[in-house]
């Protein structure tokens, strides 16, 4: 995990609880199967969450909007997964199932970069949340 994350978390820690788990790839299926058998891995961990899969061609959102996303998110569940897919994707009868495909950027990004992203919003989700200087506009 990069150090980057490590600040964002420990900062977040007293607002949430943040688990972070990461899935070993499937390099021995065949590539067909392979997002199939990643989300049935997945599916196991994300079992009664709010589940947010990010994916290039997700819905976009200003930080503010994810801010407001997420506080109504909370408020009806205690528990929300974002999940980055593996370095084919995410499976498309998974992106069927999330409660919501959202987008980081059209671009596609590595997925340590979309770890980083993805928690430093969080982050700055919570600091728009409590009118912290972090955030500007």
């Amino acid at each position: 995990m990069t150090e980057s994350c490590k600040s964002y978390l420990k900062q977040l820690s007293s607002e949430i609880s943040i688990e972070l788990i990461e899935i070993k790839p499937c390099h021995l299926i065949e590539n067909k199967k392979k997002k199939s058998k990643e989300a049935e891995i997945i599916n196991k961990y994300v079992s009664g969450f709010f589940t947010v899969a990010l994916d290039e061609n997700g819905k976009s959102y200003s930080s503010r909007k994810f801010s407001e996303k997420l506080q109504k998110t909370l408020e009806n569940f205690s528990k929300i997964a974002f999940v980055i897919g593996g370095a084919d994707g995410l499976d498309n009868e998974f992106l069927k199932r999330a409660n919501l495909v959202m987008s980081l950027s059209a671009l596609t990004l590595p997925h340590h970069l979309a770890k980083v992203i993805i928690i430093e919003q969080i982050y700055r989700a919570f600091c728009i949340l409590k009118n912290h200087p972090y955030h500007r506009e």
